[in-house]
């Protein structure tokens, strides 16, 4: 995970921590292509200018959406933030039209294409589409980035600043020359003294991450502990659980789909099952997975839940991932909401316990040494075996507008990571922003899953 820098990780080029470069390595394959995508519901088309405008300012108010990624030599150890010397807003900024008859499912097939696109890796990992004739005089907003940029948490906080006039992030001052990009080609009579160069540096920088792990997990004092926190959290992600066969089958398509419903009426539910917002909305989405099941005469206690949680302190909202995750049985048996909801919650609790953020900086740095071949090929065999995967992230305030334009919902969709669906939620004042991702191939009837979710929330939300 990151550092903590005084800029925030916003302004300043500098070195992927490991995370960030896990997040970087999985872009090889479609099926564990880590883009997040946004998409903010708005009241009315903003005027162009001022959405060209707007998208210009945050770029220089937060430059790191203004550095590209320089691979090392070898593409093992971490790469580097740095500046696109060549960067055109026009390769990132974009405007469409719905085709007719512009309504919902016309416009999560722009935002799944949108989705599915690879970012070009000579330029920032990002692109926003204003999308007009949504719902014939409404309009919409689509941010994707490549993981690897930060996690949701940051996004929003950045997000949060630029859309409610909140306090900026530093302004970069003039630009400076730009550093030599280690990547680019060299040529002339050096050309063998800078490869060579480079291999060492590259060299250089395995040893010294690989040093820093020994270091953490072997300093005196603290050799048991850093073992076995270490050795907990990867027990805990490497668990046997079974997968199940209804869900088995992977393939890199994508199908969208979009669910509303109160927060207030989700915290009530929580509430009253004496668990947090976080375990009635997991809880929900498994009893849809029960469902799921159900019908198709499979019986499951359950199937493996990968939760994302955030390693993050209250005052750290600045770029790159400071993200872990857990895995837990989720249960999908036959059992009440409120049953359901208690198991979630315990389940998460324990899982989230062993979860130490020194040791997962250690394990990045760590899994980052790994050459980016043999990883593209073993990340999907590792992150298949999970079935779900459930993020929750901190979502806009109802006064939010984009180019002055009111955002009326705002829904995130996350990556699968090879799992059969990836089920994200963002909070818009007292909506609550679920987007789907699902698998066709493992969830071949995508529109009998939702009517699904959406009995299932309903029994959730009634429990409230």
């Amino acid at each position: 995970m990151n550092e903590t820098r005084p800029d925030g990780g916003w302004t300043s080029p500098g070195p992927m921590s490991g995370t960030d470069t896990l997040f970087w390595r999985l872009n090889g394959n479609p099926l564990t292509r880590p883009h997040v995508t946004w998409l903010w519901l708005l009241e009315s088309p903003p005027e162009w200018e001022d959405f060209v405008r707007a998208c210009d300012g945050a770029t220089r108010r937060l430059p790191r959406l203004r550095h590209r990624v320089a691979e090392t030599p070898l593409r093992t150890g971490t790469p580097s933030w740095t500046p696109d010397t060549g960067f055109r807003l026009s390769r990132h900024v974009h405007r469409m039209r719905l085709p007719a008859p512009g309504g919902l499912r016309e416009l999560l097939d722009l935002v799944e294409w949108r989705a599915s696109a690879a970012f070009d890796p000579l330029h920032p990992p990002w692109e926003i589409t204003l999308v007009e004739g949504y719902e014939r005089d409404r309009a919409a907003a689509v941010l994707t980035w490549h993981h690897s940029v930060g996690d949701a948490v940051t996004i929003v906080a950045a997000v949060r600043r630029l859309m409610t006039g909140g306090a900026p992030a530093e302004t970069a001052g003039p630009a400076a020359a730009p550093p030599r990009d280690p990547s680019a080609p060299h040529s002339g009579p050096g050309r063998r003294a800078a490869v060579s160069r480079l291999v060492g540096d590259a060299a250089e920088e395995a040893r010294t991450a690989l040093r820093a792990g020994v270091r953490a997990l072997t300093a005196p004092g603290a050799t048991g502990a850093g073992a076995r926190i270490a050795g907990g959290a990867v027990a805990q992600l490497l668990q046997p659980m079974s997968s199940s066969p209804l869900l088995a089958r992977r393939s890199p398509a994508l199908h969208y789909g979009l669910l509303t419903v109160s927060l207030p009426g989700l915290k009530a539910a929580g509430k009253a099952a004496g668990v947090s917002v976080t375990s009635a909305y997991v809880s929900a989405i498994l009893g849809a997975f029960h469902r799921y099941h159900d019908h198709h005469g499979f019986v499951r206690d359950t199937v493996p839940v990968l939760v994302p949680v955030s390693l993050r302190e209250p005052h750290e909202t600045g770029a790159g991932n400071l993200v872990a995750a857990v895995v837990i049985p989720g249960p999908v048996g036959d059992l009440p909401a409120r049953a359901r909801m208690v198991r979630v919650h315990d389940a998460v609790a324990e899982a989230r316990s062993l979860v130490a953020r020194g040791a997962c900086t250690v394990l990045a740095g760590l899994g980052a040494l790994v050459p980016r071949p043999l990883y593209e090929r073993l990340a999907p065999l590792l992150l298949r075996r999970i079935d779900v995967v459930v993020t929750s992230v901190p979502g806009l305030p109802a006064t939010a507008r984009a180019a002055g334009s009111p955002v009326v919902n705002a829904v995130p969709w996350a990556p699968r990571g090879g799992a059969a669906a990836n089920i994200s939620m963002a909070s818009h004042g007292d909506l609550c922003g679920i987007g789907t991702n699902l698998d066709p191939a493992a969830i071949t009837d995508p529109g009998l899953f939702h009517r699904f979710l959406e009995d299932s929330f309903e029994e959730t939300l009634g429990h409230g």
